[in-house]
């Protein structure tokens, strides 16, 4: 009987088994990319329709991120839900300020995580910038007192010499009529700061030649708009799970140069094996950098302290993690601020002058720069302010909410990341009157109070503010006062952009923000 109701059954081809397996495989990809799907809609917040597998990428190419979310925000308000902006992720961009308040400080235990789009398997990975809860508050706890008063007076002796490099740097290429490659100087002064700061090194930034140390800070990352870094961008969209392992068979793929982190780990361990021998010679250790700090709160990767969220103690992993973490914020934070500054100036010659004055009035000619200077330096603040406003370096401030919980009628389920465009907001016209307008009174204490803190993140907000947020400020003005003593910066015909030309920006990597064309200045003996 059951050898008949076989033979009755209708003969299976090859063609059939091959169009049956393709249609399952297509509805498993279906379901794949629309898995996520539906999270903004079950939870009442407004957004656009995403399309299967391409969610609203197509909209991000034709318009660009910025205009896409700011029309977003014209047409469903300040919280939007939406789909493959970080990948396969449902994510909330949010420009209301109170919620933005719940996610970085009042509610911050919720959101500990800091959300990075691609994943690395780089040193840094060890560090305080991608540690997550009780991890992340010992990393803290250790960091933390690394940038207090006295440490940042030490560091101020660092930071002089690597500005009175760069200076002499500026003069020879006045001396040979060349315009100032603005973010090449920069990115030598930032690189040689942390050198010293961080490790005691000094790279001999005085040439144009490039150091070691300096390439391998310049190269650190691998962001750019090019094609194949387009091609990972697009695999890790839509199977960022495949990217993960290419990175262990693929090393390039990752967004950190693996040549670079390899560079770094050797100086650090090397340094550090350095500095434990000249302990045991002198049986006393002396403090010359944040490395001697951090290797303070060693201990073996097996201390039960290390479970322990308010001890001061650090793996040795932790501890090359952290000071590979330095470099990687340090160089490029500033370099890029440096690079809007200088432009802005140069835009600007009536705040320019108004800065000098001030330079000019607190530190008079032949007076040496103090610690207790820079806070004198009120307008100068102000201006480096502003153009933080106008240039921030990142425009995402991201993280991940661990469990879902509701905020004034806005529900954030568990594995959401909340994306707060701290450029959009920095130049929201309802928070600032005519916001592409340079204007660092903006920043006077009068103007400040009239605010909402909220309305001006640079460097975030909340626990997770950037560590190094007084570090880099100190390092700015300090910049401005060597420079402003002997040169003004102006814009001509051959500068980069012209002048009347606005300058052209572009996001790389998808979160950071840089000059299409690098800016190039004349720089004028006063």
């Amino acid at each position: 009987m059951s050898v008949e109701l076989l033979g009755s059954l209708p003969e299976v081809t090859c063609t059939q088994i091959v169009l049956t397996a393709i249609l399952l495989l297509l509805l498993s990809v279906y379901w794949y990319a629309t898995s996520y799907h539906g999270v903004w809609e079950r939870a009442g917040i407004p957004g656009p329709k995403p399309l299967p597998f391409l969610d609203h990428m197509l909209e991000f190419r034709r318009h660009g991120v910025e205009q896409t979310i700011n029309k977003w925000f014209k047409t469903y308000g300040k919280n939007v839900g939406v789909y493959g902006l970080h990948p396969h992720r449902a994510t909330l961009i949010t420009k209301d300020l109170e919620l933005a308040k719940q996610v970085l400080v009042k509610d911050f235990d919720n959101f500990v995580t800091r959300y990075r789009p691609r994943s690395s398997k780089g040193s840094f990975v060890d560090g305080i910038s991608s540690t997550t809860d009780d991890r992340w508050r010992r990393h803290r706890h250790v960091t933390s007192p690394m940038f207090t008063g006295v440490k940042m007076k030490v560091m101020l002796q660092h930071i002089k010499a690597s500005a009175e490099t760069l200076t002499e740097l500026i003069r020879q290429c006045v001396s040979k009529g060349e315009l100032i490659s603005v973010k090449l100087v920069a990115s030598k002064f930032s690189t040689e700061v942390i050198a010293r700061v961080g490790f005691g090194v000094q790279t001999h930034a005085v040439s144009k030649e490039e150091s070691e140390f300096a390439h391998y800070a310049r190269t650190f990352v691998n962001v750019s708009n090019d094609g194949f870094n387009k091609c990972i961008d697009l695999i890790n969209h839509f199977v960022p799970h495949v990217l993960s392992l290419m990175m262990k068979v693929f090393p390039r793929t990752d967004f950190v140069n693996i040549d670079s982190d390899n560079y770094f780990k050797t100086i650090v361990t090397s340094t550090i094996k350095q500095r434990k021998e000249e302990k045991i010679k002198t049986h006393a250790g002396k403090v010359r950098d944040m490395l001697d700090l951090l290797l303070e709160t060693e201990v073996a990767k097996d201390d039960p302290r290390l479970n322990d969220p308010q001890s001061k103690a650090l793996s040795k992993d932790e501890i090359v993690g952290n000071s590979t973490m330095l470099i990687l914020a340090g160089v490029e934070t500033v370099s890029s601020a440096l690079q809007g500054i200088l432009y802005c100036l140069a835009l600007n010659p009536d705040v320019q002058l108004k800065v000098l004055e001030e330079i000019d009035q607190v530190i008079p000619d032949g007076e040496d720069l103090e610690y207790e200077h820079l806070s004198q330096l009120k307008y100068t603040e102000q201006v480096i302010n502003e153009c933080l406003r106008l240039f921030p370096l990142i425009i995402f401030l991201m993280r991940e909410a661990s469990e879902t919980r509701t905020y004034n009628g806005v529900t954030i389920p568990k594995g959401a990341i909340v994306t707060i465009p701290i450029n959009l907001i920095m130049t929201d016209p309802e928070l600032w009157p005519e916001p592409k307008k340079f204007d660092p009174e903006r920043f006077t204490p009068e103007n400040k109070a009239k605010r909402d803190p909220f309305s001006y993140m640079p460097f975030g907000y909340g626990p997770r503010i950037c560590l190094g947020q007084r570090l880099a400020m100190m390092e700015l003005k300090t910049i401005m006062v060597y420079l402003l003593k002997e040169f003004r910066f102006e814009l001509s015909e051959r500068t980069e952009p012209k002048k009347g030309v606005d300058i052209e920006m572009e996001t790389i990597g998808g979160f950071v923000l840089r000059p299409v064309k690098p800016v190039e200045v004349e720089a004028v003996p006063r």
